[in-house]
């Protein structure tokens, strides 16, 4: 299994964008950005347009849900 397949897409982390320790958090496989379940429903609008697939603004690589 390759490096990406092995890591994480969702757990508990630290919020990139609120700075606060979660328990739920979308992880990006590229570059390890996060974001809380919370602050990615408040500025779905950045992340998202079809709810199923979601882009990283810290690397551009787009991530499945």
């Amino acid at each position: 299994m390759s490096e990406k397949k092995k890591r994480k897409k969702i757990g508990k982390g630290v919020c990139d964008w609120c700075g606060k320790e979660q328990p739920l958090c979308f992880i990006c496989i590229n570059c390890g950005f996060t974001i809380c379940q919370k602050c990615f429903i408040e500025n779905q609008h950045l992340f998202t347009r079809s709810g199923v697939t979601w882009v990283c603004i810290n690397c551009c690589s787009w991530q499945s849900l």
